[in-house]
């Protein structure tokens, strides 16, 4: 790891103060206190260690894959050290010295760019759990053979879908057609939808069409009765999971990928629901680089919005008599930080489902999802949830909003003498206090 060959891992290093201010904003750290598993501590073993001290290189390896990348730590710098980014770099870094996982390898470069491979995949995986074959591989340990973390993915999925969100979209009013020669579903609003609003290119990303269908398909009932024309394209997945590893090049091929489909239509916005996904694609120009993609990137990125951010501007009817209906809720990393949104999806709850909002402490503390971190590391994910759920409880609340699939599926596993409380997602919550019926799995 030479950070002559990477200028920006030098620039931020030379930023940390070593103050220790992110010492109380690290979720890793208030449950480990090891000063490794803090900003300061991270960055000053990638210190070291570019500076040639390779006997603390065993050491960097768990600090540095056990970071969330939540970015909490650079609120609270007064350099605002980037160190999220840090870590990925790092972790790129050491991928090429001692090579990446198969089953990384695997996922990155096989399934995610093949949308229809990784689609007879799931189908598989929901088969199984439908069945119960899925359960008696996991008891048998069969899964564990093939790979540990597909054991424990398996025991996170409670259950899966019959039908995928894709599966969905003609009874949605969807139609297949082609628009500058590529191949879309597009929905035109109805009469008595109004057919005044934007043109929205619809990223569905792989968590909620696998896994949470429903608040998909409630964000796109949302955006249809607010005279949204609706576009689907075939994309593929957005490219978070390899750069969040340290991947990169395997997201700049996702990136590429992505950008020769939406590149050819014209659209408005580029609207997901998940809060990782629109911050990502947010994110394609600084990855993608300069070279024949870099406009396009720009492009895209420039009018991308989360559906939390969008939302509030469309015209949604308002809500009659409030229900007795008591939300609190959570804010994903890639919102509230990556994108700054906060106050959107509060109106949305409040002036839009209609529903009692009750502020929960440290609503922006990470819930330990961070993608497939609670796969990674099951035991460091679950007490980091544990200090969120307390939150949750104390706060009085009947239902758990959030905005990132990833956030539900997390906030979704607790497991305690507590009554669950119901997660949703925010379009969830509006579609019911609407009486908008939404197909469940």
């Amino acid at each position: 790891m030479d950070s002559a060959q990477d200028p920006f891992i030098a620039d931020e290093l030379l930023k940390c103060s070593r103050c220790g201010y992110c010492l109380s904003t690290c979720p890793t750290y208030r449950v480990t206190r090891d000063e490794r598993f803090v900003a300061r501590g991270r960055n000053e073993l990638v210190r070291q260690v570019c500076e040639g001290q390779m006997g603390v290189l065993e050491e960097l390896r768990d600090p540095l894959f056990e970071c969330l990348l939540c970015g909490a730590c650079s609120e609270t710098c007064f350099g605002s050290v980037s160190t999220d980014e840090i870590m990925v770099r790092a972790r790129e870094a050491w991928h090429q010295e001692h090579g990446q996982p198969r089953v990384q390898c695997l996922i990155f470069d096989q399934l995610l760019p093949d949308p229809q491979r990784m689609t007879r995949l799931m189908r598989l995986l929901s088969m199984g759990k439908r069945s119960g074959l899925s359960e008696l591989a996991h008891r048998l340990g069969a899964l564990r053979m093939i790979s540990p973390t597909l054991d424990k993915a398996d025991g996170l999925a409670r259950e899966m879908p019959r039908r995928f969100l894709r599966d969905r979209l003609p009874a949605m009013g969807f139609s297949r057609e082609k628009r500058g020669g590529v191949p879309v579903w597009r929905r035109q609003p109805g009469l008595d939808e109004g057919a005044s609003g934007p043109v929205v290119a619809y990223f569905i990303g792989c968590g909620t069409n696998y896994q949470l269908p429903a608040q998909g398909e409630a964000a796109l009932r949302l955006l249809g009765m607010a005279g949204c024309e609706l576009l689907v394209f075939d994309n593929c997945c957005c490219g978070l999971p390899p750069y969040s590893y340290g991947d990169r090049a395997a997201a700049r091929r996702l990136i590429s990928q992505n950008l020769a489909t939406f590149a050819a239509v014209e659209f408005d916005y580029l609207v997901s629901e998940c809060g990782s996904c629109s911050a990502f694609v947010k994110k394609w120009p600084s990855v993608i680089g300069t070279g024949p993609d870099g406009d396009i990137a720009a492009s895209v990125a420039e009018r991308t919005r989360d559906f939390t951010e969008l939302l509030p501007d469309l015209p949604l009817p308002r809500p009659g008599a409030t229900p007795s209906v008591r939300v609190t809720y959570h804010d994903p990393c890639h919102l509230v930080r990556s994108q700054c949104i906060v106050e959107q999806p509060r109106r949305l709850l409040s002036d839009v489902a209609g529903v009692e909002m009750l502020e929960m402490r440290e609503s922006d503390w990470c819930c330990g999802g961070a993608g497939s971190y609670n796969l990674t590391h099951p035991e460091l994910s679950e007490a980091i949830l544990d200090r969120k759920m307390a939150r949750v409880r104390e706060s009085g609340a009947d239902i758990l909003a959030t905005a990132c699939p990833a956030c539900v599926v997390q906030l979704s596993r607790e497991e305690s003498e507590h009554p669950p409380i119901p997660v949703l997602h925010v379009s969830e919550v509006i579609c019911q206090s609407m009486g908008i019926e939404i197909e469940r799995p």
